[in-house]
C-alpha cells in the first residue's frame, strides 16, 4: 500500500530513526536492516501501519534531502530576514525566485521552515555537507588539516632555484689578497628587490600554518572540554546512574528527549534524586494519555 506520511506519521518515524540513529544503528548513510525492521514493527504498534523496508528507506531518503536543502537555505540567508515563528527565511519573492535557482526544491519552506528540524539533525548533521568549508567552535567539528593552505601558502612567491643565476658571486677575501676570490654557498638574497627565495618563503609559509593549526587545536581542545560535561554519553551515563535502567520508560524517554542539548543542559542542572522523576512524568506526559 502507498505511505501515509500525514504530519504525526512523519513526527513518529523520525523519533523512531533518531532512537536508531543513537544507538549506534547507523554505520554509514542509512540504518542497518535490522534497525529498519525495529522501526517497522514500533511504528506498526503505535500506528497500525505496515510499510516495507523500502518505504521506510525511500522516507529517511527524503528527510534527508529535505534537511540538507533547509540548512543550504539557512545559510544563504545572512541579512537577519528570519521569521522565527515559522521557522524559515521572511524574504520577498524576487529573492525565493533567485534561492529556488540556486538551491532546487526550496520553495516548499517559503511558507513553513523544516517540522522535527532537531530530529533530522541528529540523524544528518555528519553525513551532510552545505558546501563549505568554514568552521566554529560551536559546530563541534575540527577544520580540516588542509582548510587554512589556499589563505596561506603563496605559490606565486615561490621560485625554483633551478631557474636562478647559481654562479659563483666574488667578494673580496678577508687578507684583502688581489685577485683572490671566497664563495659564497648557500646564502639566500632577501631584499625589497628581489623575489624570496624558495627556502626562506617555504619556512615562512610552514611557520604560519603551524601557528594557524596550534590556536585551531586549542579552540577545539577548549570546545571539548566546555562541552564533555552535557556530551549525550556524559547524560545518557547520568541517566542510568539515576536509576533508569536500559529498557525502561525512564530510559526510553530519555533516548528520545537528550538529542536537545537545551535539555540535557536542565537535566544535568537537577540534582540526581530528581532527575528519575522527572523522566517518569515525562514519560506519563507524552505516552500515558
Amino acid at each position: 500500500m502507498a505511505a501515509d506520511w500525514s504530519e504525526e506519521n512523519t513526527r513518529i518515524i523520525v523519533e523512531l530513526f533518531v532512537k536508531q540513529v543513537r544507538m549506534g544503528n547507523r554505520p554509514n548513510t542509512h540504518l542497518t536492516p535490522s534497525a529498519y525492521e525495529e522501526v517497522h514493527n514500533e511504528f506498526k504498534m503505535r500506528t497500525g501501519l505496515s510499510y516495507k523496508q523500502a518505504q521506510l528507506k525511500n522516507k529517511w531518503d527524503k528527510l534527508k534531502n529535505d534537511y540538507n536543502m533547509f540548512k543550504k537555505l539557512r545559510l544563504r540567508e545572512t541579512g537577519g530576514g528570519w521569521d522565527v515563528e515559522k521557522n524559515t527565511v521572511k524574504q520577498d519573492p524576487e529573492w525565493w525566485k533567485k534561492a529556488a535557482k540556486d538551491i532546487p526544491g526550496c520553495g516548499k519552506f517559503r511558507k513553513q521552515g523544516l517540522r522535527n528540524e532537531e530530529g533530522p539533525r541528529v540523524m544528518f548533521e555528519d553525513i551532510t555537507s552545505d558546501g563549505t568549508d568554514h568552521w566554529n567552535p560551536s559546530s563541534g567539528v575540527p577544520p580540516p588539516s588542509s582548510a587554512a593552505l589556499p589563505n596561506v601558502l603563496d605559490i606565486d612567491a615561490i621560485q625554483d632555484l633551478d631557474n636562478e643565476n647559481t654562479e659563483d658571486q666574488a667578494i673580496p677575501s678577508d687578507e684583502g689578497a688581489s685577485g683572490l676570490t671566497q664563495k659564497r654557498l648557500g646564502k639566500f638574497v632577501h631584499d625589497g628587490s628581489k623575489k624570496p627565495k624558495t627556502a626562506l618563503v617555504m619556512q615562512e609559509q610552514i611557520t604560519r600554518i603551524g601557528d594557524i593549526a596550534e590556536r585551531s587545536q586549542s579552540s577545539f581542545e577548549s570546545f571539548i572540554k566546555n562541552d564533555d560535561t552535557t556530551s549525550v554519553k556524559s547524560v545518557m551515563d547520568a541517566v542510568l546512574e539515576c536509576g533508569a535502567e536500559e529498557g525502561s520508560d525512564e530510559h526510553y524517554i530519555a533516548t528520545e528527549l537528550m538529542a536537545r542539548r537545551d535539555i540535557r543542559e536542565i537535566f544535568m542542572h537537577m540534582t540526581a534524586r530528581a532527575r528519575k522523576s522527572w523522566l517518569r512524568r515525562k514519560y506519563d506526559d507524552k505516552y500515558s494519555k
